[in-house]
């Protein structure tokens, strides 16, 4: 793990590269990229996170998911726990999968615990 100075946290393990921060404001917004790989190898990583959203306690999680070029069911094994670890009224946004990961979304019934987006969601700018 790989601490910087504007509150962004660098993971990365077994094909998997996590990037979370929180976002300009109040800091009760955090961003998280997905980039890589995630399956079963990555939970070490995946539970970290988790264990990072529950400090912060964020009212809303932008999960990019663009860069993310494989999931099997850890994918929304990990969405399941980020959505328990958060407030119960956090916003919890999917956004931009690609159609394969959206499959998996969809077939798992993610939006039921979590908004998924294809477009820009007005969060301002992540970059």
């Amino acid at each position: 793990m790989l601490e910087s100075s504007d509150s962004s946290v660098y993971r990365s393990a077994h094909g998997l590269t996590i990037t979370i921060r929180t976002l300009p404001g109040d800091g009760r917004r955090a961003y998280m990229c997905l980039a890589g790989e995630i399956d079963r190898d990555s939970s070490a990583i995946l539970s970290r996170t988790v264990d990072w959203l529950t400090r912060v306690a964020p009212v809303s999680v932008l999960v990019d998911l663009a860069a993310l070029t494989f999931a099997c069911s850890a994918l929304p094994n990990f969405l399941a726990s980020v959505r328990h670890a958060v407030p119960g009224d956090a916003e919890v946004v999917l956004w931009r999968p690609r159609p394969e990961i959206e499959w998996v979304l969809r077939a798992t019934d993610m939006a039921a615990i979590a908004t998924i987006r294809g477009e820009p969601t007005g969060a301002g700018d992540v970059r």
